[in-house]
């Protein structure tokens, strides 16, 4: 089944899988949303993990200003500092993907077996990636944790300080199925099936952000060909297809584009790209 994906305007009514990066410059927005989310996931009868860069004192009060103070007391919803949530690479503040993965899998699995119907969790962890190398390691850890969203009972609202990033913000946002409107132009995120799907629009304002994100996710992708999902990807520019192609070359792979659009096959043509092919069923001009 193919995942929901594309830009939103609220975190109500995503569904159970949803994984959705909200970018917020005001701090009562992002309450909002978080409340909104909340909500959803307790009615869903899931656990709800809070974790943003206050103290536990802070976050229950935050939570019962929302008028969730009930589902705190009865342990629906948990709370934690934000830096106390990840696993770090000892001696540093850096995260540790694979093992932070690895906890949130395993409880996961506790919380269903207690008789919910799986795990949600809204975190702003913008504090954490404030350095190219702290993005790098998040990077990872956003798309291995989209990974297991595509296929067990586990969804995350990201909140990104856009006052605190700046543009850094979309390299992690876009590793999400769902952004908010305006966020990013493009998303990265798992889909069963292929190495990674691609969707949206991508352009000059977003090349940078798209470079480096792919570069961060290359690594994760095994075999000889990388199978990439561009059947929602609305527009793509040369230097995007060229990125593509000089990876795949540089470590002996082909990428296979997917996508019906006439204009991505008719650009990889006139590139002459030498590791990137484009099939599709119908490859149908969209106009």
């Amino acid at each position: 089944m193919t995942r929901r994906h594309g830009e939103v305007t609220s975190a109500a009514g995503l569904n159970p899988l949803g994984h959705v990066a909200w970018g917020y410059r005001d701090r009562s927005e992002f309450v909002r949303r978080a409340a909104e989310y909340i909500a959803d996931g307790l009615a869903r009868n899931q656990r709800v993990l809070y974790a943003c860069d206050a103290s536990a004192a802070a976050l229950r009060t935050e939570l019962d200003e929302m008028g969730f103070a009930d589902a705190v007391r009865t342990g629906q919803i948990a709370v934690t500092p934000v830096a106390e949530h990840y696993r770090f690479v000892p001696g540093t503040d850096i995260v540790d993907a694979e093992a932070t993965v690895a906890d949130g899998v395993a409880a996961m699995k506790f919380v269903v077996g207690t008789g919910c119907s799986g795990c949600r969790a809204v975190v702003d962890g913008a504090v954490l990636v404030r350095t190219p190398e702290q993005r790098a390691a998040f990077a990872r850890l956003e798309y291995l944790v989209d990974q297991k969203m595509a296929v067990l009972p586990f969804a995350a609202l990201c909140a990104y300080n856009l006052s605190l990033l700046g543009d850094a913000a979309k390299e992690l946002m876009c590793l999400h199925p769902m952004v908010n409107a305006g966020a990013v132009g493009f998303r990265i995120y798992a889909e069963q099936g292929v190495d990674f799907a691609l969707a949206g629009e991508l352009d000059a304002a977003d090349d940078e952000a798209f470079s480096i994100a792919l570069q961060r996710i290359w690594p994760m992708a095994s075999g000889d060909e990388v199978v990439i999902d561009a059947s929602a990807l609305g527009f793509v520019t040369h230097p995007q297809l060229i990125a593509l192609d000089r990876l795949a070359a540089a470590d002996g792979r082909q990428v296979v584009l997917r996508t019906d659009r006439r204009m991505v096959s008719r650009l990889a043509e006139l590139l002459q790209v030498t590791n990137l092919r484009v099939e599709g069923r119908d490859l149908a001009d969209a106009g």
